[in-house]
């Protein structure tokens, strides 16, 4: 028996040997062509402008070119499922918002366990930009929820639909003021910026970045946003300057399929913590007034698990129920 148990433990240390030789030489030799980075938005919002900053970079650090792809749908629901269903070699990765850690909540029958796919790195982090047009009777947030009381459901809002981030904190807003700003649900934040530009929706919170060009060519007029402090040049209020205690911050996360091996995420941390680190990129997310952060794989991965507690508890909070 003694020498069958030593059989046993010899066969079980080669095994872990071989799995581990297995996926250093699988490390060393990726990636092994182009790279699919999933979008799963429609272009022309804050995660392809986001996107942009870092992806040809850690293209040419990686060796081989990452080519994005936009897969819109139910919130990244349908992206997310095409990316848990590649296979587990980096070959195919994802660049998501905290969209991911409310899908849970608010879809019934997700085609993917969210906490099997495999967090790369937390990217970023930026707060929500109220945008409202530049034709609206009102100047400051309060005149804003005054109005907004006086006139019950007669401000509209474009939101890129159910459980992404936008419509959330509009959600928010409403039952922290007290008001009913309707929520008219587009395919994109792209969709939703031009509706408001264009007149046929009121207000609209997306990405600062996103915003700019409508606030420059005179459509709209930054008017508030969901952070803690003012926000760049322009100094944008919080919209906690009204509403005591108000915060709603967005992330971006690159994702793995599940079962992606740890030496390949780390070497996806490596490359992307050389490129944060680049003044030129700082510079390019403080024009976008974005936060880099480049966690490592364990951190995105606690941060992900705390931001689905988080989620759980608003949406709770709003009453908002899985369909």
């Amino acid at each position: 028996m003694k020498g069958l148990h030593r059989a046993l433990a010899l066969a079980t240390t080669l095994i872990t040997i071989s799995a581990a030789s297995i996926a250093a030489a699988a490390a060393q030799d990726y990636p092994t062509g182009p790279i699919k980075l999933i979008i799963p938005y429609a272009p022309g919002g804050g995660t392809d402008a986001a996107a942009a900053v870092f992806s040809d970079k850690l293209g040419q650090i990686l060796g081989q070119p990452i080519i994005k792809e936009n897969h819109p749908g139910s919130n990244a629901v349908i992206g997310t499922a095409l990316l848990a269903e590649a296979a587990p070699d980096g070959q195919t990765l994802m660049v998501v918002t905290g969209a991911i850690a409310n899908n849970p909540y608010l879809y019934a029958n997700l085609p993917f366990d969210t906490e099997e796919l495999v967090p790369v790195s937390i990217l970023t982090t930026y707060p929500y930009v109220l945008a409202v047009r530049s034709d609206l009777p009102f100047n400051n947030m309060q005149e804003l929820i005054d109005y907004a009381k006086a006139n019950p459901g007669v401000l509209t809002a474009g939101t890129p639909g159910r459980g992404a981030g936008a419509q959330l904190v509009l959600r928010l807003l409403n039952e922290r003021a007290g008001i009913d700003i309707r929520d008219i649900p587009f395919k994109g934040a792209g969709e939703s910026l031009n509706a408001v530009a264009g007149g046929f929706v009121d207000v609209v919170f997306s990405g600062y970045e996103t915003v700019r060009p409508f606030v420059e060519s005179g459509k709209m007029k930054f008017f508030a946003q969901s952070g803690t402090v003012p926000l760049g040049e322009e100094q944008i209020p919080p919209i906690a300057d009204t509403l005591p205690g108000f915060e709603y911050q967005n992330w971006l996360a690159l994702i793995a399929p599940p079962g992606t091996p740890e030496n390949i995420t780390d070497k996806l941390n490596e490359g992307l913590t050389a490129i944060f680190s680049e003044q030129e990129v700082k510079d390019r997310l403080a024009s976008q007034n974005i936060q880099g952060i480049a966690s490592t794989a364990e951190e995105a991965k606690a941060y992900l698990s705390r931001e689905m507690s988080t989620s759980r508890s608003i949406i709770g909070t709003l009453g908002l129920q899985p369909e």
